[in-house]
């Protein structure tokens, strides 16, 4: 049950923080914090990760949810079982993240992405994220650590 609320706050917090950017930012406010090392600005993405296939939003919507729904079926699968807390965290983190994305592209056509980084090369730098993605992101890692340690295997 614990993970089933995880996945709900991840997704109502993410929706709250999406809600109150867009309503305070324009496109072209940038607001630097951590040294410059952080930017806040926001940026609607029609495509995936790094805006790819942005000219086929159809086309990514139908494969974000193709992917959340492999990734609802692995949760519930996984949640009835003992142990297996680190895939299961996982999930919760892909689950949320994943359908706070998926919320943004149905509801809004775009992703509404706002956090973006001053250090590193060029190409890094005009990427920009939200939290979801990084939920995104923490949740596959964990999944990976639980698939590769030898003992708790699925």
């Amino acid at each position: 049950m614990i993970f089933l609320i995880l996945t709900g706050i991840i997704f109502f917090t993410e929706y709250y923080v999406k809600q109150h950017i867009d309503k305070v930012y324009t496109q072209k406010d940038k607001r630097r914090l951590a040294g410059e090392r952080i930017v806040l600005r926001k940026y609607y993405n029609s495509g995936a990760a790094g805006n790819f296939l942005s000219s086929r939003p159809g086309c990514v919507c139908l494969l974000h949810t193709s992917v959340l729904t492999a990734v609802w079926t692995c949760f519930l699968y996984v949640l009835p079982k003992k142990g297996l807390y680190l895939v299961k965290t996982g999930l919760s983190f892909l689950a949320g993240g994943g359908l706070s994305n998926l919320y943004d592209r149905i509801r809004k056509g775009h992703v509404v992405d706002y956090i973006s980084f001053g250090f590193g090369p060029g190409w890094f730098q005009k990427l920009v994220f939200n939290s979801a993605d990084f939920f995104v992101f923490a949740g596959i890692l964990l999944g990976l650590i639980q698939f590769f340690k030898k003992e708790g295997n699925l």
